[in-house]
């Protein structure tokens, strides 16, 4: 505010932080049918409704200034403009300590953040001996902690203000920046279940980072003779969509498939495509029950299974079983594998997973592993779909975990906001207007 301003009466006040707020979503609330402005000062409803002649002429000006918006303006007691009053309720630091506490809290984040590396100690030791000694790493270290030199390191400076340095770490935001002789043991551990290009890059951006790395990924996908071999080579008709679930393991598919000898049973969530699977001893119903029966141990009982026609799945036995645990069976048309396309699908990543760790001679349970924490093209992976967490893998990542303080808070926020609910209009535009004083 001016100081012209600051001597204003408190309903014009009041009245500018209504003008301001306006202004300042003018591209969003210009042309709405209407929206709706919440203020904790109620005289400025009463004022709102006067004529024109019977206000001030500032109010005036500022009152001809809002005509060109068309909103409702309702009250709304102050303790519930919980995202309005945020600024004006918060403690002003003192000028002498607003450095030292801004240094003392990237420190701190800094500390928290390596602190929770999933990475074993001499994985993490190893990285940093590495990063001293080797001589890119070096002169970027040098220049995140004594300034930038234009020309000097080329590839991180684009990325500079995400760069830091913890504990002989160089880090690029939540991803470690590995040496130029431990990269192609990382592209290894990426690309451990032979998962594709894309996969692949998802993988990386949640871990670890240098320059390059999207197309040294490319370059090693593209040299490797088992995901060669196993390439789709033909595009076979679509799967029918299906409506996706409001939660996870609510609905999930099933299906029998035979590989190298032996028999599989596969469960997969229609909502995370989190696979899960058993060898089967016999293909009997009752094999195929006590497998399923762990599955839902493990991730609770799902509201509806899909199968084929299989003799495991129609027969009495299992209707019995689905009876008992109070989920619905639903069978796909006969001779029409499209209708069970979730497991189909699942069928066929699987059984990929399981060849490529076969001819790599690699270990399948890893492959496993890699597909569950890759992430998927909504920026999560089907474990955090499915369980709300990150999976520790054999990539040296960051976990961003969240305190238990922290969800409370949130839950308090949120209880706070649904206690005062909000007028619904046909365009659900709401404008908290407030102006710090």
């Amino acid at each position: 505010m001016t100081e012209t301003e600051q001597r204003y009466a408190q309903i014009e006040k009041e009245t500018l932080g209504l003008v301001f707020g306006c202004g300042k979503f003018h591209t969003y609330v210009y042309g709405l049918p209407t929206f709706t402005a919440e203020t904790d000062h109620k005289p400025l409803i009463s004022i709102r409704k006067k004529n024109l002649n019977d206000m001030s002429p500032r109010i005036q000006r500022m009152m001809l200034t809002l005509q060109r918006y068309d909103f409702d303006l309702i009250y709304t007691p102050g303790k519930y403009i919980v995202l309005a009053d945020t600024l004006s309720r918060a403690p002003a630091l003192n000028s002498g300590t607003a450095e030292s506490t801004t240094a003392e809290d990237a420190e701190t984040h800094i500390n928290m953040v390596t602190a929770s590396l999933p990475a074993s100690d001499t994985m993490l030791q190893q990285i940093v001996k590495e990063t001293a000694k080797d001589s890119m790493l070096h002169k970027v270290s040098h220049c995140v902690n004594n300034g930038w030199t234009k020309g000097v390191c080329p590839q991180f400076f684009p990325v500079r203000a995400e760069l830091c340095m913890s504990n002989g770490l160089l880090l690029r935001k939540n991803r470690i920046v590995i040496p130029q002789i431990m990269r192609k043991d990382m592209l290894q551990r990426l690309h451990e279940g032979h998962l594709g290009v894309e996969k692949c890059k998802r993988r990386a951006r949640e871990a670890i980072y240098w320059p390059g790395i999207n197309k040294d990924i490319e370059e090693m996908i593209q040299r490797c003779d088992i995901c060669l071999r196993h390439h789709y080579k033909q595009v076979k008709e679509p799967m029918l969509m299906v409506d996706l679930p409001t939660a996870p393991w609510q609905k999930v598919g099933t299906d029998l498939f035979h590989l190298y000898g032996k028999d599989y049973l596969l469960v997969i969530d229609y909502y995370s495509n989190y696979p899960e699977i058993a060898q089967l001893s016999s293909t009997t119903a009752q094999s195929v029950i006590v497998h399923m029966k762990g599955f839902f141990a493990r991730h609770g009982i799902p509201q509806c299974v899909v199968s084929d026609n299989g003799p495991q799945y129609d027969c009495g036995e299992f209707k019995e079983f689905a009876k008992h645990y109070g989920f619905k069976h639903v069978t796909s048309s006969p001779l029409y594998p499209q209708a069970n396309g979730q497991a189909e699908k699942g069928v066929q990543i699987v059984k990929r997973l399981l060849k490529k760790a076969k001819d790599g001679k690699t270990d399948p349970h890893l492959a496993l592993l890699s597909y569950r924490a890759a992430p998927l093209e909504c920026g999560a992976s089907p474990a955090e779909l499915l369980m709300c967490r990150k999976l520790r893998t054999t990539l040296p990542q960051l976990q961003q975990g969240r305190d238990k303080d922290n969800w409370i808070d949130d839950k308090k926020r949120l209880k706070l906001r649904q206690k005062w609910p909000m007028t619904e209009l046909q365009n659900v535009w709401n404008l908290f207007v407030k102006r710090t004083l």
